[in-house]
């Protein structure tokens, strides 16, 4: 799938096709960790960086799409506290540690073995006390074309080693979607 020219194309149509209120399940996560470095995976057109960033957060946001990252630097184009990056997600690499890293909307774009791979270097990008938010579909797109779905209590298995607390997880029924969320925590 080319995900990359859809979502430029969704965001030249519509710059807030999403929005421009956070998930709720990054409003949740603020009450483990309330202030520090930011990393938004699959930062699009940035509702969830705009809140962090409200939240006194520094934020690097990284997404492929260039038109979702363009629309964020006119958000905001002289604010030390935002870095923008255009790349793939998978590609992304970093030696900084962050005290949030955020995927949401995002994981349900990706092949599992790719899955695994990001949330390996999710954990790795976080550091200790740090938090882990996730939110991602458990039901196919109207386009039937999603690379992956998650199924009932999976995500949550990628937080059940030791050094990792999950701190809330919810499967939520939308109608016309369900999604899991998640919010876990780096212990050691």
């Amino acid at each position: 799938m080319d995900f990359q020219n859809r979502f430029d194309q969704k965001y030249r149509d519509n710059p807030n096709v999403f929005g421009q209120s956070p998930m709720p399940i990054l409003e949740k996560a603020i009450d483990y960790v309330s202030s520090g470095k930011a990393l938004d995976l699959g930062v699009g057109n940035g509702r969830n960086a705009t809140y962090l960033l409200s939240k006194s957060f520094e934020v690097t946001g990284v997404d492929v799409s260039e038109e979702g990252i363009r629309i964020l630097r006119q958000k905001f184009p002289h604010d030390s506290k935002i870095k923008l990056i255009v790349a793939d997600v998978l590609n992304f690499e970093t030696k900084e540690k962050y005290n949030l890293v955020c995927a949401i909307g995002l994981l349900h774009f990706l092949k599992l073995e790719d899955i695994k791979k990001l949330i390996t270097k999710m954990k790795k990008f976080t550091q200790n006390g740090g938090i882990n938010v996730i939110g991602a579909r458990m039901t196919q797109n109207y386009r039937q074309d999603l690379p992956y779905i998650f199924k009932h209590n999976e995500l949550k298995r990628f937080y059940t080693k030791s050094d990792w607390a999950i701190k809330n997880y919810e499967e939520i029924d939308r109608g016309h979607s369900k999604i899991a969320t998640l919010i876990a925590q780096k212990t050691s």
